[in-house]
């Protein structure tokens, strides 16, 4: 139980951090495409991602927790490394729901230069908070 709980802990990962690289370098090329052409693009591209986004994040969460739950002594095998990880974890999920709301507020028409500059912040956060909440997995549990 736990290989097959730590394979979909492993490729809910790497389709979360795919995904928010996909979104960062897409985000940097926004001001090179023109916004008739870009706002279409996104809205198709950006449904699709966010709908593997969304799993990939519930099944990241919970398979870490079925992680620790099979598995008990990776709390403590952890030690400080493995709850500063759950630190950033948290940050993930935060930054991924604000992202969420604001996208969404962005297609109701409701401030999207806001919501649209609010959910880009909170997206490099998240990616951000992905990448150091990897690095210290790989420093807890080497």
């Amino acid at each position: 139980m736990y290989d097959i709980l730590l394979m979909i802990h492993f490729l809910s990962l790497g389709a979360g951090l795919g995904i928010s690289l996909t979104m960062f370098v897409l985000g940097l090329q926004a001001g090179k495409i023109p916004p008739a052409e870009f706002g279409p693009m996104m809205g198709r591209i950006g449904l699709a991602m966010k709908n593997v986004a969304i799993a990939g994040i519930a099944l990241l969460v919970l398979s870490g927790i079925g992680l620790v739950l099979v598995e008990r002594s990776m709390v403590e095998q952890g030690g400080s490394f493995f709850h500063a990880k759950l630190v950033f974890v948290a940050g993930v999920v935060i930054a991924f729901t604000v992202v969420q709301v604001n996208q969404a507020r962005a297609r109701r028409g409701e401030n999207p230069p806001g919501a649209g500059r609010r959910a880009m912040i909170a997206g490099r956060f998240a990616l951000a908070s992905a990448v150091i909440a990897t690095i210290l997995a790989v420093m807890a549990f080497g």
